[in-house]
């Protein structure tokens, strides 16, 4: 998705036939290691094995009906490993921290939380959002590829895989996208 190139890191690492081979930027680092000179620059991964297809314009209100979620209702066990594992998971929820000293006294802190978890939609007076486990997938599906892309210009996910490998459901995050890409291609294909 092109979210994996930067000209901004301290170190450039490959490993080669027995050698490893680093790139250095960050001049704190020049004399930590030594070695020889040579001719090397990082390289970036140019294309995964797994091709992802984002439609251009979509209907997040149809994409939302869709039946394939339901699915996810009875595949996903709302673990949270998805987000855990996410470098652009930003979920967060707030707690009231009382001081253990000092009843009286206390704190309301921000810390990470899952949008995959039961009860994160649980708004005052009791109503959840997104009750079933398929509305939170898509809910994540739709923030990662399109919400934050409306908002801000560039897809949320990098493509990295990682929610993939540590899903115990084999859940992929890339395949919940690319159905949605196949939904939004047969509703036009059908003219609705």
């Amino acid at each position: 998705m092109g979210t994996n190139k930067t000209d901004e890191y301290s170190l450039g690492i490959k490993l080669d036939k027995g050698y490893v081979y680093i790139d250095i930027k960050d001049d704190e680092f020049k004399d930590i290691f030594s070695g020889e000179e040579c001719d090397f620059n990082i390289e970036f991964v140019t294309s995964n094995d797994v091709v992802v297809n984002i439609p251009d314009e979509l209907n997040p209100l149809e994409v939302a009906e869709a039946e394939f979620w339901r699915e996810y209702d009875y595949r996903c066990i709302a673990c949270g490993r998805c987000k855990l594992s996410c470098p652009t998971c930003t979920c967060f929820t707030m707690q009231d921290v009382v001081s253990q000293d000092n009843y009286k006294c206390g704190e309301r802190r921000k810390v990470g939380a899952s949008c995959q978890i039961p009860g994160f939609g649980l708004m005052a007076g009791g109503h959840d959002v997104r009750v079933k486990n398929g509305d939170r997938m898509r809910y994540r599906t739709m923030h990662k590829m399109y919400d934050y892309a409306q908002r801000f210009g560039p897809q949320m996910c990098t493509g990295c895989g990682r929610c993939d490998d540590v899903c115990p459901q084999y859940i992929s995050l890339s395949t919940a996208m690319n159905r949605v890409n196949e939904f939004v291609n047969k509703r036009e294909r059908e003219g609705m």
